[in-house]
């Protein structure tokens, strides 16, 4: 067997009793011992501070000294290594007054054989592993309370800088919609002739000025939009709507635009679309992002197609814009919808925005529970494309469970909340609104009657009760707006709370049973 080395430190101010002690560590055969021996504490502070010891021997008589105190000033400057003090009797006193100091064990020295030391000296060790696994999570834990602190404070000043810098964009950014409006408006009226008929070169600068100023004006959309997505301050009204209808209302300005660009704009949207369930103004933006992104990048003579198929497999209508431009690499397609990410290659527009048009198309269609995805064949074209969910309850809420830790930082549980108002005519309309505008981006709502709607929310208890709170206090605000109304006029009722994976099927079955199995329009 080898022997373990054991470097070893006797404080003792009799060299025969450190002899004596010397002899028998020497008969251990576990270990190769290293003795040294001083007779002072001085002397041992000295060589414990220059040389490496393993195990510390101390004779509780040291002359003028004590050696529980000497034990015990070790203790108090930060000795962890093992200490065994040595006493001339096995007295009870001495021996508890030794322990409390600091002493890992003790031995008489009548007792001092090879077997009693060996035990002494394991049980020694073992102490001491433990303390020194103590000391460290002790020294870990003051640094990580230390760095907390620290960050904590810096976490602090970040949120003020991110709140500084949200004001500062909303308040620019609305500062720049008034002079944009009106030149536009002046640029578009002299352009028109009804100030007087320009001629065709002044049109052509004219028209210039105009597609400049909305260039500006989706840049300044583009601040505010991402400024209110990364606060969380961008409201959601998702209903059941006609997406031809989303179309429509965008045709007129996105062929004013593909004009301005000199190129063409291709519809494809059936007539007989389904119903689908989406807040239309966001789609109708991410449309809009997609169709100029397209135009920027589309070829010469310029072509973009926009389609709109239904897929009844997924319950999803299907929205893609293609361009007949030069492509995108392989290699650029999976960093397309990053924040500051600009294409650049093929571009024919001189105007650069923030790279902020695909990432904010991609939030939007992701908050109204779609997807969103870009093909490209560099030298064929790109066409982008994004789904928006059918208004059918069943898969819309299936879609919606699966997608819930992502719209609520990570909330595994939803909940419903009804909300039954006693007027049957204009007051509920009125409270819906209210209702629309109090409400999460994270939370759906479904009427379920003329007067009667059913709100699924996502989050953990304090949000539930936080949400119904605020709906409270915006029923009593349009309550007390209203004559005719009156706070016992609308009730809510809370239906019950389930974790959106487990209890998914008993949710799922609770909510059918309460939404109309007609697609009523929540508008």
């Amino acid at each position: 067997m080898i022997s373990e080395p054991l470097s070893v430190l006797a404080i003792d101010d009799d060299e025969g009793d450190a002899e004596l002690l010397r002899r028998a560590l020497v008969g251990i055969s576990l270990f190769q011992i290293d003795f040294t021996h001083v007779p002072s504490s001085k002397e041992a502070r000295q060589l414990l501070a220059a040389r490496s010891i393993d195990l510390i021997f101390i004779d509780h008589k040291l002359g003028p000294e004590n050696g529980a105190n000497v034990t015990e000033q070790l203790r108090n400057a930060g000795e962890l290594r093992p200490i065994i003090a040595l006493t001339g009797r096995g007295d009870e006193y001495v021996v508890r007054e030794l322990m409390k100091k600091g002493a890992d064990d003790y031995l008489a020295k009548r007792d001092l054989t090879p077997e009693t030391l060996r035990r002494s000296i394991e049980q020694a060790r073992s102490r001491f592993h433990q303390r020194r696994l103590e000391s460290l999570n002790k020294q870990l834990t003051n640094d990580l309370r230390k760095q907390n602190d620290i960050l904590a404070v810096k976490n602090r000043k970040l949120v003020e800088m991110c709140d500084t810098a949200h004001d500062f964009v909303d308040h620019v950014s609305h500062e720049f919609r008034t002079p944009l409006t009106v030149i536009k408006e002046f640029a578009s009226i002299m352009r028109d002739g009804l100030a007087g008929a320009p001629s065709e070169e002044q049109c052509e600068y004219l028209g210039i000025i105009v597609n400049r100023v909305e260039d500006l004006c989706i840049l300044v959309d583009d601040m505010l939009d991402t400024s209110k997505l990364e606060a969380g301050l961008l409201g959601f009204n998702r209903q059941d709507l006609q997406f031809g209808e989303v179309i429509e209302r965008l045709r007129k300005p996105l062929l004013q635009r593909t004009m301005a660009n000199g190129a063409t704009l291709q519809f494809d949207v059936p007539q007989d679309l389904p119903s689908v369930y989406c807040d239309g103004e966001k789609a109708g933006r991410v449309i809009t992002n997609l169709v100029i992104n397209g135009l920027k990048f589309c070829g010469n003579p310029g072509v973009v197609e926009l389609n709109v198929r239904p897929n009844f497999d997924t319950n999803e209508l299907r929205v893609s814009i293609k361009d007949n431009g030069r492509g995108i690499p392989e290699k650029d397609l999976s960093v397309l919808f990053q924040r500051f990410r600009q294409l650049e290659d093929g571009a024919k527009s001189g105007f650069k925005g923030f790279g902020l048009g695909l990432s904010i198309a991609r939030d939007m269609t992701h908050l109204n529970l779609g997807d969103i995805a870009a093909e490209s064949e560099f030298g064929n074209g790109s066409t982008f494309s994004f789904t928006v969910p059918f208004s059918d309850r069943q898969s819309l809420i299936t879609r919606y469970l699966k997608r819930v830790g992502h719209l609520r930082n990570g909330s595994t549980t939803v909940s419903m909340i009804e909300v039954r108002c006693a007027d049957e005519h204009d007051p509920a309309i009125a409270l819906e609104f209210y209702i629309r505008q109090t409400i999460r981006r994270s939370d759906l709502l479904f009427r379920t009657g003329p007067n009667q709607w059913l709100l699924v929310a996502a989050g953990n208890a304090d949000d539930y009760q936080s949400l119904i709170g605020r709906i409270e206090k915006s029923i009593i605000a349009q309550q007390s707006s209203d004559e005719g109304a009156s706070p016992q006029d609308t009730t809510i009722n809370e239906l019950g709370t389930w974790n959106a994976g487990y209890e998914s099927k008993e949710f799922m079955k609770q909510f059918l049973a309460r939404v109309s199995d007609l697609q009523t329009n929540d508008a």
